[in-house]
């Protein structure tokens, strides 16, 4: 009797398999050896996980838009660092994002993505796969095909900002670990004003001490030194100020 049963709705093919059928991707997974393997019943699967990322990022482990969100489960860093990672998730290899995902929903189930769950229909409760590795052919691909992300650039910088006004984030040195689109224009805004340093998104020490050199040449500051808050980044920025 064939498996898929007399009255079954067809299947329309993801838009993964898709692509799959079309480049011929198909052998070459089998090829690989990868393959789907059976998850305990109401075990939460790989393809849930993939579904999740979907919603929360289009599938990107790269993306870093500087909102505090980080790589394709949307991480903070507070989040990341509970679960005994370093550095920034975006950064981090997509297994590793697997792995802190797959370790947060044990810990929690679908309630640190209530938002996606809902909408992407999770509802399964059992654990999460063991790896990344070898459970869902189409995670796999998937992963592979995602694009990497674009490199920061001025333009991207003020398009991710979308106005001038102040963010909301004071820049300080607790984030020179990120490339972030605002601490990008402040850069460039300086180096504008013939002042040396690299534009790079890093707000680093260099960025930090030229923080402390405006905030005495303008005498503006945002209540500790070395910071970019709201009162520097609107004379820097916003209505920029003319030494």
């Amino acid at each position: 009797m064939p498996s898929g049963g007399r009255h079954r709705a067809p299947q329309h093919p993801s838009t993964v398999m898709k692509v799959l059928r079309t480049t011929g991707a198909v052998t070459a997974l089998v090829g690989s050896g990868l393959a789907v393997t059976a998850a305990p019943a109401g075990a939460a699967t790989a393809d849930d996980f993939a579904k999740l990322r979907q919603c929360e990022s289009g599938g990107n482990y790269r993306i870093n838009t500087g909102n505090g969100y980080y790589g394709a489960y949307q991480f903070d860093t507070g989040t990341w660092r509970g679960l005994g990672y370093s550095g920034l998730p975006s950064d981090a290899p997509s297994a590793l994002q697997d792995e802190a995902a797959y370790k947060l929903y044990n810990s929690r189930g679908w309630s640190p993505w209530p938002s996606c769950a809902a909408k992407m229909g999770l509802t399964r409760n059992g654990p999460a796969p063991s790896s990344s590795a070898g459970t869902s052919s189409a995670g796999a691909i998937e992963r592979a095909i995602t694009p990497a992300q674009p490199a920061m650039t001025l333009d991207r910088a003020k398009a991710l900002l979308d106005s001038a006004d102040f963010t909301g984030t004071t820049l300080s040195s607790a984030l020179s670990g990120e490339v972030r689109p605002d601490a990008y224009v402040w850069q460039s805004e300086m180096r504008q004003k013939k002042f040396i340093l690299q534009v790079d998104g890093r707000f680093g020490r260099e960025s930090q001490g030229l923080a402390s050199l405006y905030s005495y040449l303008t005498r503006v500051d945002d209540g500790k030194a070395g910071v970019v808050g709201k009162n520097l980044w609107d004379v820097t920025v916003t209505n920029p100020t003319v030494l």
